[in-house]
């Protein structure tokens, strides 16, 4: 259902809203709507003894069903969610995975200036804990230069990667 109609949805209804066929007010109303089902279905999502992960949208991204959508993702396949959301300080998002010790740490941006603007702070999350950046802002010379793991494509697909990466590297870094 994620990859197949959710996430085909929300591309959809952000080209609409882009070329001028929808209104601000109606791609936040069916955002959220979109929202409330999807977090509806992430109740208990943190339970578990699968591997963890700790997702997070970087200071002024307020864009995350992608990531809502990823989070689901991964714990159909057995992990455990901790999950941030929009506007996450990096500072905060560091000092959680100090305390935490997630398998990964993903961080995921629409906008490459989202994540450009926080790269120091990125880079020392990297050092902390194994970071993994996504979204439309992520690009691979973006984490390159971050010392982070790249995950492109759909969330489905990132979520069927993690894992994958995950269980043949056990907690090696991406």
């Amino acid at each position: 259902m994620l990859r197949d109609v959710v996430v085909p949805y929300l591309h959809d209804l952000g080209e609409a809203w882009a070329r001028g066929e929808v209104t601000i007010a109606q791609e936040h109303f069916a955002s959220n709507v979109v929202r409330g089902r999807l977090l509806g279905l992430a109740r208990g999502w943190g339970e578990g003894s699968g591997p963890h992960a700790l997702l997070a949208c970087p200071p002024r991204e307020q864009h995350d069903l992608g990531l809502i959508a990823f989070g689901l993702a991964l714990r159909n396949r057995g992990w455990r969610i901790t999950y941030l959301g929009q506007d996450t300080p990096v500072f905060t998002l560091e000092q959680e995975a100090r305390e935490l010790d997630p398998d990964r740490v993903v961080v995921a941006a629409s906008a490459p200036e989202r994540l450009d603007d926080v790269l120091l702070d990125l880079a020392k999350l990297a050092a902390a804990a194994p970071l993994v950046i996504a979204g439309a802002g992520a690009s691979r010379e973006l984490a390159g230069r971050a010392g982070a793991a790249l995950l492109d494509g759909d969330p489905v697909s990132g979520a069927e990667r993690l894992t994958r990466d995950l269980r043949a590297g056990a907690r090696s870094r991406p």
